[in-house]
């Protein structure tokens, strides 16, 4: 008999601020271990947070898409009570069957972000804990980081593919806005 896995989702919404140039289906998930100072969205920190299958979530996205949202992104699941490295991953690959994924993560472990987001099979992630001195994404100074993921290639003089490496581009500046006297 096989687990039917449960994520603690407390808010779903479209959104055009997630993902440059997309509108997305942004799934919120609560339970959130991380307690950054200053977090934006301090409602993702309570605990009795009540739990949604993994059907209901898929079916709440692929009703997104239909409605016409083109991008899927999570918010959250890297540091939550109730989620695995596992079922995060899960969850993730099936996102990515119904359109491109993103997963937000607030984690200080970049390497293991890159790594779920890889298993995943994300396009898109965002790491970094939120640190109320630097900012979120929208600053110049911040810590966090935007990456598209995408793939690169060698190729023999046979032409024949010979490897294939995973290639996170940085698009962080995409989020700020034009800033004058950045010091």
């Amino acid at each position: 008999m096989s687990r039917v896995l449960k994520y603690p989702v407390v808010n779903t919404d479209i959104t055009f601020n997630e993902l440059p140039d997309k509108m997305a289906y942004a799934i919120e998930l609560g339970a959130c271990k991380q307690h950054c100072v200053g977090c934006h969205s301090p409602e993702l920190q309570k605990e009795d947070v009540s739990l949604t299958s993994l059907l209901d979530i898929l079916e709440g996205a692929q009703d997104a898409i239909d409605a016409g949202a083109n991008s899927i992104v999570v918010m959250g699941g890297t540091n939550n009570k109730h989620i695995t490295e596992e079922s995060l991953i899960a969850l993730l690959q099936d996102l990515s069957d119904i359109a491109p994924t993103g997963l937000y993560s607030g984690s200080e472990d970049e390497e293991r972000d890159k790594m779920i987001a890889l298993e995943g099979h994300c396009v898109w992630l965002k790491t970094g804990p939120y640190v109320d001195t630097l900012g979120g994404l929208e600053s110049p100074r911040t810590n966090q980081r935007f990456y598209r993921i995408t793939s690169t290639y060698r190729i023999d003089a046979q032409d024949n593919l010979v490897d294939v490496r995973p290639c996170f581009l940085d698009e962080t500046h995409k989020f700020w806005k034009r800033v004058e006297n950045v010091t």
